[in-house]
């Protein structure tokens, strides 16, 4: 319950009074997803048929419900009379549970806070506890002699509660809003006591401060203490992923333009970065203006939810749980190829989209859509910072872009990396090391976890849960893709197949990234010559588009083919991206800056392989 465990000495000094406490527990997230459950339920009791549906009463099912009526207060009807269970008994249990539930943690506390008189107390005491006590003497009538009226009534006290259910939400919604407008006045009452003097601090102090129960985040130099805002957050937990770290990459990537107008919130200020060092300018109007035009172009409540991409992620969530099976039972070449295949697709279509929270306006939703990594066997946690973070944010920075040092000293990338002897042969065995990127993505999850807890920039917050789930998901993995097809097809075979799925899976996953900023095209930098480059223009530059005309690489490549849009504007749906192409070539027409697409991925292909063939062969380029 997170803020709900703490003693009644505290919380009497910490609310000045009940009805403050109320409100506290009240919007409290488990509460709300009380509600949002009971509205689910609801809405199930509504819309099935009221047949006779059978359902097999399991032994452990026996065991739970009896267990359940021996400690449930009130008059229950026997479930379990008969060998089978009807949905239409389980359906009447959840309608009584839930609405005894709602009255006696929701509604009762209220009529006790409330501030009316004691008569309006008692009167709506007696109300509700009879409605309490008549509700399940009233199923049980129904469970017996059941009239075709009696169905309707049933739906339409339904229909009524899902109604009610909506109104709590609503309210605790309210209640959020005083809750953060008390916490808004705290802040402005901290900012008022520190505004005389502004502490600076050092990145060893700020890096400590990664969690959800103490989150500091740099916006340029400005620090930013925003621990109590985190669940109020528009966009969800996305701060943890760079708690304790710069931020400003993401804040101006992420926000609308109104809001980048302004400062982040004054009221969380804390000090400033001692000594800090700002590579890239965020100062002058190019990115603001191209911001403003697609927002006027596209709202952004538009920018998400698309239909194509919800369709697309479905079929692709399908095909890959379908090839998975058939994978798992058959273990043939075909099999293999289409898991690694609809692996990529999944990762591509959905996972991309979730993590940069463009899948959805839900946050929870895309948050999901994002997890869709982990159901392909590698990690969303690690990716989300190490991509969002260490790559969006300083794309093709040698110093700061994780791709370069998750590569190097197996390929070199950039020109001012020492060249081996054996780059020169780097363009040929590179279709190798591609063979291989999925076994590093999946094993290499916990040196990121560990790379992230040194990175003095960009920390991040990874919890003890998130470490124990990896460790399990790569435990299912060898499980489900080679351990239990050993057992069944025998070792070779399983082996031999595991090779070309992860393989397949790699390519398809792999060359998108690969064309889209190692290109001959597609500029670099690093600290010695970022000299203040505007963010918003070191996008267009250091990235490269592919065959925008093409409708099969826009959605075989889940909408990679238009990286500079993507990078941007990471919070579109990729589905979206051809419909703001013409405003950004336009703008970067003005401003004279190379926009750069290839016109086919063949192309952008033979330009990585050139690329990597200069690299290997010349140490100045």
């Amino acid at each position: 319950m997170g803020d709900l465990k703490i003693s009644s000495l505290n919380l009497t000094k910490k609310y000045s009074n009940s009805f403050q406490l109320f409100l506290m527990v009240h919007s409290h997230r488990v509460f709300r997803g009380f509600f949002i459950m009971l509205l689910l339920f609801h809405m199930i009791l509504l819309l099935v048929p009221w047949i006779e549906i059978k359902i097999p009463a399991w032994p452990i099912l026996k065991i739970f419900i009896t267990i359940g009526t021996s400690l449930w207060p009130f008059p229950t009807s026997g479930m379990l009379s008969e060998e089978n269970l009807y949905l239409r008994q389980l359906l009447m249990k959840t309608l009584e549970i839930s609405v005894i539930m709602l009255y006696a943690i929701d509604l009762l506390p209220k009529i006790f806070i409330w501030r009316q008189n004691a008569l309006w107390k008692f009167v709506n005491i007696v109300i509700l506890s009879q409605m309490m006590f008549l509700l399940p003497v009233s199923i049980i009538a129904y469970d017996k002699v059941a009239l075709p009226s009696d169905t309707m009534k049933l739906r339409i006290f339904s229909i009524s509660f899902c109604f009610v259910i909506v109104c709590e939400i609503l309210s605790i919604r309210e209640q959020k809003s005083l809750r953060f407008l008390q916490i808004t006045q705290r802040q402005q009452e901290k900012q008022r006591q520190i505004k005389q003097k502004i502490q600076e601090f050092s990145w060893c102090e700020i890096v400590k401060h990664d969690s959800p129960d103490d989150c500091w985040i740099v916006i340029k130099d400005k620090i930013y203490d925003v621990t109590q805002f985190l669940q109020y957050h528009p966009g969800g937990n996305m701060i943890l992923d760079g708690a304790g770290g710069d931020c400003t990459a993401l804040w101006y990537s992420y926000h609308p333009s109104k809001l980048i107008k302004q400062e982040p919130p004054q009221q969380y200020l804390i000090g400033i970065v001692r000594d800090y060092q700002q590579y890239y300018s965020y100062d002058d109007d190019f990115y603001q203006n191209i911001k403003e035009e697609v927002e006027d172009l596209i709202p952004r409540n538009n920018w998400q939810n698309h239909w194509i991409l919800f369709i697309k992620g479905f079929l692709c969530l399908i095909g890959y749980l379908a090839c998975l099976y058939y994978y798992i039972n058959y273990c043939t070449l075909l099999s293999a190829i289409l898991l690694g295949f609809f692996a990529a697709q999944a990762d591509v279509n959905i996972m991309h989209d979730g993590n940069h929270y463009a899948f959805s306006s839900n946050k929870t939703l895309s948050f999901l859509a994002g997890y869709v990594l982990d159901l392909t066997f590698s990690t969303s946690v690690v990716y989300r910072r190490s991509h969002n973070f260490g790559h969006h944010s300083c794309v093709n920075h040698l110093e700061l872009d994780r791709a370069f040092d998750t590569t190097f000293p197996y390929l070199r990338l950039h020109p001012l990396q020492q060249r081996y002897w054996y780059h020169k042969y780097q363009h040929m065995y590179i279709w190798i090391i591609y063979t291989f990127v999925n076994f590093t993505d999946v094993f290499g999850t916990f040196d990121e976890m560990q790379w992230f807890s040194n990175f003095p920039c960009r920390r991040g917050y990874v919890s003890k849960l998130q470490v124990f789930l990896q460790i399990l998901v790569k435990l299912l993995w060898i499980l489900i893709t080679l351990v239990y097809p050993s057992i069944k097809f025998t070792y070779k075979v399983a082996f031999g197949m595991w090779l070309v799925y992860n393989a397949v899976h790699s390519y398809n996953y792999a060359l998108y990234f690969s064309v889209n900023h190692w290109t001959l095209e597609a500029g670099v930098v690093d600290n010695q010559n970022i000299n203040q480059t505007n963010w918003g223009k070191l996008q267009i530059q250091n990235s490269s588009n592919f065959a925008l005309d093409s409708f099969i690489w826009t959605h075989l490549s889940g909408g990679l083919n238009y990286q500079i849009e993507h990078h941007l504007f990471p919070q579109f749906a990729h589905t979206r991206l051809k419909e703001i192409k013409e405003t950004i070539q336009k703008k970067a027409k003005q401003a004279k800056i190379k926009y750069f697409e290839f016109p086919s991925f063949l192309h952008a292909l033979i330009s990585h392989y050139q690329l990597l063939k200069i690299l290997g062969s010349q140490d100045k380029v």
